[in-house]
């Protein structure tokens, strides 16, 4: 029992009329029966205030103070009460006590169960589903992944040289979904599986026009590359450099021109194109921050019928 419920509990005077307190057994009404004060074997019987108040924590989930509520209304009624029910209505009047909606619990999705790593392995490329991954299984099978850079990289410390194999890999579900992660290791294909499963949780979704393109030209920079993208028509492919090429076929970007400018290392290329389509303005975006209405010309003017060359 806490102290300051002790306390209170030593002070209450023992009146015609009193209680004490609202879920403690009741308080003979006859002055003088229990003293002036409330004796410290009478306090054990008090609710521990420490771990219920009934002013902030909800009443219906402590089944223990309802039930003394009900033996409290028992011992006033005494013979006047006809069953137990009528009872156990005239305290949830007195108390305020219902039942929570059926929907007011929130049902939260069940957790996916484990499975055995040897069967989602992919011994090829050496993905692998987990759970801190972040992505359904179901989605895991659909992804595409594109390693760009492998090299052997050297630290020079004080007591020589440490060799180490750096990996950058960029992983995408062709939907417009993709990122890339960097590992690093002294095995090439441990690091490999580190830059992947990094590229994974670094997901992100990037809008795309039509399915196929991009919203609008867009000029990068990203320390000494500068990189410059221009949205294309239908059918006229990805006309930008391998690095850049091997990005869209993991985001689905199917027609694109581009330009680099400066520094054609790939880890700033790569960095630089996610960096650029991070920039575009969709055309809600700018209907919003106009406070403009937006209207879909294909449902305005042609009855919501798109043209034959747009892809599903």
């Amino acid at each position: 029992m806490s102290t300051i419920a002790l306390r209170l509990a030593r002070r209450v005077q023992a009146t015609a009329d009193i209680r004490a307190f609202s879920t403690s057994a009741a308080v003979e009404k006859k002055r003088g029966t229990l003293g002036t004060v409330v004796s410290a074997a009478m306090t054990k019987s008090f609710p521990d205030f420490s771990k219920f108040d009934p002013i902030y924590d909800d009443v219906s989930d402590n089944t223990s103070i309802i039930e003394l509520w009900k033996k409290q209304k028992a011992q006033e009624l005494g013979s006047n009460i006809s069953s137990a029910s009528n009872i156990e209505a005239m305290v949830n009047k007195e108390r305020n006590i219902v039942d929570p909606p059926a929907n007011f619990f929130r049902k939260y999705p069940k957790q996916p169960a484990k499975m055995n790593l040897e069967e989602v392995t992919n011994a090829d490329d050496g993905m692998f589903w987990s759970e801190d991954l972040l992505i359904p299984f179901e989605q895991f099978g659909k992804l595409s992944k594109k390693t760009l850079v492998v090299k052997r990289t050297t630290q020079m410390t004080s007591k020589g040289k440490i060799p180490s194999m750096y990996a950058m890999v960029v992983v995408g579900n062709g939907m417009g979904s993709a990122g890339f992660g960097e590992g690093k290791s002294f095995e090439a294909s441990k690091a490999v599986v580190l830059a992947t499963r990094q590229a994974i949780k670094s997901m992100q979704h990037f809008p795309r026009y039509d399915d196929r393109t991009i919203y609008h030209d867009i000029e990068h920079k990203f320390k000494a590359t500068k990189l410059l993208l221009w949205a294309r028509r239908p059918g006229f492919g990805c006309r930008v450099s391998p690095v850049v090429h091997e990005i869209c076929e993991c985001i689905g970007i199917q027609d694109l021109a581009g330009k680099i400018h400066g520094s054609r290392n790939p880890m700033n290329v790569i960095k630089t194109v996610f960096g650029a389509l991070q920039t575009q303005r969709v055309p809600d975006d700018l209907a919003r921050a106009r406070g403009l209405r937006l209207l879909d010309v294909y449902h305005t003017y042609y009855g919501n019928i798109k043209p034959t060359y747009v892809r599903k």
